[in-house]
């Protein structure tokens, strides 16, 4: 075996190992950002490999599959999208804090899936599988200890009611470990069903370890999924070895019954809880099932038809959507006022909720259209593997043949709980990977032609030459991953000046946002936050060196408008620009038009979100036009008539009406 295919092998491994275990504190993101990360690292090592590999050998290296022209159809879909966005820079490297879904991380899985299939064999995608359960007993251990507490001081939400483990929330472990479980569960089948060996035992403490873990999530998609997948494993499994096998299936459903029934109301809390529709206004803004706000069934609904409105929007929309990813910016123009009666009124929507609905959305009709039709060429890719198993009988005897099933079944669990949420960077993998390894599993190792004797120095001159823009690529990531670090040290900083007022908090979230902003200046995020945070050093020096102060409010406006210029439709950064204006206009007035003419942009861009109203009552307000002030205040209750800030601030505009100017 030459170097460079053992290469791509452990970076399989290290891939389905530190994709689902990784999440770092320090990041602004700390799971799905990392993850990501990772992916792309990676992919860059793989794709360096798989070239050296074609150099040492002297030949093309690339396995035609029935898999080739819909990947290559989807991808086309999304590079046109992509074009069309509004939103390129988050079309290309997706939304920042998802990452997953932007047009780079689509190239790097299929990349991934091509790589696969083009340079694993029998053995390794075994042993790749077989480092995965094994991974995913580790996740699903986490996630048992974490529902009796383990880590429950490190975090803020409730963790050991739903557990999320190293994946960052409940649905997404659960999708994780349905995905995996049946695994495990063919291995044992392999040995006929019996429980008596090492391996065997060690095989069924996994399976059980990874359906209670999938219980702790109480997560409703992650049981449908298991529910639909399981009909469709079984069935197979029955069809073909019914006499052989159904002993092992009563009995191990029957386990699986007992220890649902033995856990505290797990089925009760899963289906049958249901909150309040309309919480109260002081409701802690948190997810529903987390703080007892909305039901979340009720919230999709509002999204999903938000969704649908932003197809429905244009022509353009109509076909190739607003954009790969886009979802955030393009849903505030079509949010429906329903949303402000729910308790996650003022909780930012990157994503529809359904993975579905979110192609329609972002990437149009031909987007989806690419998207179900990739579907369905890797269902008929499975089929057509499960009848090779089942047709050819000089293929050796091995426990290999039933994992075909399982990696059907797990690869149809990720449609159903995308449907009910979206994918992930670990789904992603899994969606691409799974019918990659059926393939590689149903073929016989292929006989290569023999590597020279040796390698001649035009040969390692070339890998030299290959691994320069490799390494490059690799840097690029790293400086973007070390921005975001920076970026969230700001952030920490920025808070705790807030509710401090200690001054050396923003001068050190000042600092550590300019050296974000200087190792990446494109996106965002980075921007507007540096932005803010010139502001108010721009208001804390203008006493004492009012140059100083006018330098730091050019870079401000600078920054905001950067930030609002790259992504317009955004009106998160319309209001932290608006926001940042308004800190100058403390000192100097004639920032206020600047304010209004924001915040204009900002209503337009989200008219139905009675945060902006108010903000432009409150400029009205230190203008002292009350009369506007009471306008805009009247705009924000009819669009969230419960809104605490807009009816203490007219509370308070009427008694400043009422009170007679000083003589």
């Amino acid at each position: 075996m030459s170097w460079p295919k053992k290469a791509i092998e452990i970076s399989f491994i290290l891939l389905l190992i530190l994709v689902p275990l990784i999440f770092l504190p320090f990041t602004s993101e700390l799971f799905e950002f990392n993850k990501m990360i990772v992916v792309y690292l990676l992919a860059v090592l793989i794709a360096a490999f798989w070239i050296s590999r074609m150099i040492l050998e002297n030949r093309l290296i690339f396995r035609r599959t029935a898999l080739d022209l819909p990947v290559l159809i989807f991808l086309i879909s999304q590079s046109l999208s992509y074009f069309f966005s509004i939103d390129p820079r988050t079309s290309l490297l997706g939304y920042y804090s998802r990452f997953n879904g932007g047009l780079a991380s689509l190239l790097s899985y299929a990349l991934l899936y091509w790589a696969a299939v083009s340079n694993l064999d029998r053995k390794s995608s075994l042993n790749l599988l077989s480092w995965s359960v094994g991974l995913a007993g580790v996740v699903a251990g986490w996630g048992f200890l974490e529902h009796f507490g383990i880590d429950d001081p490190m975090w803020v939400q409730d963790v050991a009611h739903r557990v999320f483990s190293t994946l960052g929330q409940p649905n997404w472990l659960a999708a994780y470990l349905v995905a995996l479980i049946f695994i495990p569960i063919s291995m044992i089948l392999s040995s006929g069903s019996k429980i008596q060996s090492a391996k065997s035992i060690l095989l069924f403490s996994f399976t059980l370890l990874l359906f209670i873990t999938l219980l702790f999530t109480k997560s409703r998609s992650g049981l449908l999924a298991f529910g639909v997948s399981s009909a469709v494993f079984w069935g197979y499994i029955l069809l073909r070895h019914f006499q052989t096998h159904l002993k092992f299936l009563l009995s191990l459903n029957l386990v699986f019954i007992i220890i649902a029934i033995s856990i505290r109301n797990p089925v009760q809390d899963i289906v049958f809880s249901r909150q309040p529709a309309l919480p109260s206004a002081s409701a802690p803004v948190q997810p529903a099932l987390e703080s007892g706000g909305t039901e979340s069934g009720a919230i999709r609904q509002i999204v999903w038809k938000g969704a649908i409105d932003i197809w429905r929007a244009s022509d353009k929309n109509f076909w190739l959507g607003a954009g790969p990813e886009t979802f955030a910016m393009a849903y505030y123009n079509h949010r429906p006022v329903e949303h402000n009666y729910t308790s996650e009124w003022e909780l930012l929507y990157n994503k529809a909720h359904n993975e579905f609905l979110n192609f329609l959305a972002t990437t149009g009709l031909i987007g989806l259209g690419s998207y179900i039709l990739l579907l369905l060429a890797m269902a008929w890719v499975f089929i057509k593997q499960l009848k090779i198993v089942k047709l050819d009988n000089t293929l050796e005897i091995g426990h290999w043949k039933l994992v075909i099933p399982a990696l059907c079944a797990g690869w149809l669990s990720l449609s159903v709980t995308n449907y009910w949420g979206f994918s992930v960077v670990i789904t992603q993998i899994f969606l691409f990977l799974f019918p990659a390894l059926a393939l590689t599993l149903t073929t016989n190792p292929a006989t290569h032609s023999a590597l020279p004797a040796t390698t001649s120095n035009s040969r390692l001159f070339s890998i030299m030459l290959l691994f320069l823009p490799a390494l490059y690529l690799s840097y690029s990531i790293l400086r973007y991953w070390t921005a975001d670090i920076k970026y969230a040290s700001g952030q920490n900083n920025f808070r705790a000046f807030i509710l401090t007022q200690d001054l050396a908090y923003i001068v050190k979230a000042y600092d550590d946002l300019a050296s974000a902003y200087s190792l990446n200046h494109k996106d965002p995020p980075i921007a507007s936050e540096f932005s803010t945070a010139a502001a108010y050093m721009s208001l804390l020096s203008y006493d004492s060196k009012p140059e100083t102060a006018r330098q730091l409010a050019d870079l401000s406006q600078s920054l905001s408008r950067q930030a609002v210029a790259a992504s317009p439709y955004h009106p998160n950064y319309l209001k932290s620009r608006g926001r940042s204006l308004l800190l100058l206009a403390v000192y100097d007035t004639s920032y206020y038009p600047q304010v209004e003419a924001t915040l204009e942009q900002a209503a337009r861009v989200s008219p139905t979100d009675p945060r902006i109203p108010q903000m432009q009552a409150l400029v009205a307000r230190y203008k002292e036009d009350y009369p506007t002030a009471r306008r805009y205040l009247e705009k924000a209750l009819a669009l969230k008539p419960d809104f605490a800030d807009a009816l203490a601030s007219m509370s308070e505009i009427a008694t400043l009406s009422a009170t007679p100017e000083s003589p």
